[in-house]
């Protein structure tokens, strides 16, 4: 008979399902992986829960074969309808179905169990789960590190379910339903203004602070009969807040758009098209403050200026809608690029972050992971979209830059696949230019923002090119690829999680231009240069998967921006630091 089941969120698990467990389960989990989050800095993925028995049986056979036998050969054998099965090479330990002979049984089908990742977060419920109820000893016993059932020795059960779509609401995060190390980070800054320890665990006397309510939550929804058991479905995940509606164009002119300053729409002559469906564009200026554009000769419909102090932006518009502006490049005789069915639009900043730093210019990709200015952004798409019948949704891969840079890159559109192209695109993918900007920006949660298709950016461009659809694996699938991966080469200490990234990062940052590994082997000298063991591994991996990085053992902007792609790709937070998450991303994602 199929337990009494709770949905979680679904942003928590790393299959296309949603992952449940039993109520009283689900709710220590809600509590314990916060906390787990905020003690390790490191965010946690749900690769299994809940699974019905014929889930159970299929990853069963598929790690077993059967002996035909009643007689056991070997400790790891199952006993599976009335004979014993031999766990088959190179798999991994399952639960027999009928529960026989595995001590506590398939918990997973009990819905008491979990497979949860990383490393980091599997490290803190070995050593502390037991307070809310989670036990290693089963994982243990099989050799799974990932592998934690409850049995109900909750300590903390006064507390009740722990909505962490509301605390992300509370503190202004992002909200997706799953606290990750961003909300723990608004969640300390929230603790300071209340006077309380600053240490981001969501406990009473912070629930309180918040306005949540302060003991025994309950839990979200109520049960529903699902196939001869009872399921809990999980709230609707939080809509996005809306930005703050911008106005549609009247005769051609955004009214909140300065169109006197940098005006040019008397001085050149229009281009005549009428075929296509509309195309919304962007580009990166890689200025620091409004161009001139070459007196207009170079200009866009609209130039938009990012405030990160203010926390606003601030538009101007150089043509009129009803007219082609002049930012890309357009061949005679070749593809129609600068016409009136294209708005184009230049982000004020950079989409190469070693430039960026050097002239200390916004950083496009960055800036567009806070919630603002993505808002702020959507709002201006959406009267974009509304003024001239754009889509608000984008069917083609964003890469990061400089990998987006040249005519050849494989995210660019052919001239049949631009013409028949509608919705949103960057410069990147205009063809008969060699642009790259601007860059990998989340263009998803932009185009959502502005109640558009939340699923941008994860498509093929229409026949063919590159794909950002690839996911990494996850449960079992995972678990026995990881065998066939390097393991992450750093030591890890109590207090430290150490990562390759940029030499301005800090002690635990290794860039293999400083000695300064927690790994005495880890870093070497060759040609008068420090240089990373593993920095070379992950080079080398990199270069397999098809991107341009020099394999000199040595952190710069080719890393910062590969392994920020690998991020974005593999659907992890995009920090650009290379660590155990990161690693194996890089050998797990597949490659199309």
């Amino acid at each position: 008979m199929t337990p009494t089941l709770q949905a979680l969120p679904a942003s928590w698990g790393s299959r296309d399902q949603i992952e449940k467990l039993t109520p009283a389960a689900a709710s220590s989990l809600s509590r314990m992986i916060a906390r787990a989050v905020a003690e390790t800095s490191v965010n946690f993925q749900l690769n299994d829960a809940y699974r019905s028995k014929a889930e159970q049986i299929a990853l069963f056979e598929a790690n077993y074969r059967n002996r035909g036998t009643r007689a056991k050969k070997a400790s790891s054998d199952r006993m599976y309808g009335g004979t014993y099965w031999a766990r088959r090479p190179d798999s991994v330990a399952v639960a027999s179905p009928d529960l026989y002979g595995t001590g506590t049984g398939a918990n997973h089908t009990r819905g008491i169990a979990i497979d949860i990742a990383p490393a980091a977060i599997q490290t803190w419920i070995q050593a502390n789960g037991s307070r809310f109820g989670w036990t290693w000893d089963e994982g243990r016993r099989n050799g799974e590190p990932w592998h934690f059932v409850y049995n109900g020795t909750d300590r903390y059960t006064a507390e009740g379910w722990l909505d962490h779509a509301a605390v992300q609401r509370a503190v202004g995060a992002t909200v997706d339903g799953k606290i990750g190390t961003g909300t723990v980070q608004l969640i300390k800054a929230k603790q300071k203004q209340l006077g309380l320890e600053p240490d981001g665990k969501v406990g009473p006397a912070t629930k309180k602070g918040l306005g949540l309510t302060g003991k025994g939550d309950a839990a979200p929804a109520v049960p529903v009969t699902v196939g001869g058991g009872t399921s809990v479905p999980a709230p609707a995940p939080a809509a996005l807040p809306k930005p703050v509606p911008l106005a549609a164009a009247v005769d051609g002119i955004f009214p909140w758009a300065d169109a006197t300053t940098q005006f040019w729409d008397e001085k050149y002559s229009t281009q005549t098209y009428t075929g296509g469906k509309p195309i919304g564009l962007l580009h990166s200026t890689e200025t620091g403050t409004w161009p001139g554009y070459g007196g207009g000769s170079s200009a866009p419909h609209l130039t938009v200026r990012f405030d990160p102090t203010a926390r606003t932006i601030s538009a101007r518009q150089h043509f009129s809608t009803t007219r082609p502006s002049r930012a890309l490049v357009n061949k005679a005789g070749g593809v129609q690029t600068n016409n009136s069915r294209v708005f184009q639009i230049e982000l004020i900043g950079s989409c190469d972050l070693a430039f960026a730093k050097k002239h200390g210019y916004l950083y496009l990709p960055d800036v567009l992971e806070e919630a603002w200015a993505r808002d702020a952004l959507a709002a201006v798409l959406a009267a974009v979209s509304e003024s001239l019948g754009i889509p608000l949704m984008s069917s083609v891969v964003w890469a990061a830059y400089p990998g987006s840079y040249g005519e050849k890159a494989a995210q660019r559109l052919t001239g049949v696949q631009w013409e028949a192209y509608t919705g949103w695109l960057g410069h990147q993918h205009a063809p008969e230019n060699d642009h790259g900007d601007p860059g990998d920006i989340p263009v998803a949660e932009i185009l959502a923002a502005a109640g558009g298709d939340p699923t941008a950016v994860i498509a093929t461009p229409p026949g063919g090119g590159s794909s950002s659809s690839s996911k990494l694996p996850s449960g079992k699938a995972a678990l026995m690829q990881l065998k066939n991966v390097p393991d992450f080469p750093l030591l890890r200490t109590p207090g430290h999680l150490c990562y390759y990234g940029d030499a301005s990062g800090p002690i635990e940052s290794v860039s293999g231009k400083s000695a300064n590994s927690l790994n005495p082997g880890e870093i070497y000298t060759e040609g008068g240069k420090t240089r990373s063991r593993g920095i070379v591994t992950a080079q080398q991996q990199l270069k397999a998967r098809g991107y341009d990085v020099d394999v000199d053992g040595r952190w710069g902007a080719q890393m910062d921006n590969a392994v920020g792609n690998v991020q974005r790709l593999a659907g992890l937070t995009v920090d650009r630091k290379l660590g155990p998450v990161t690693w194996y991303a890089l050998w797990l994602l597949p490659v199309q």
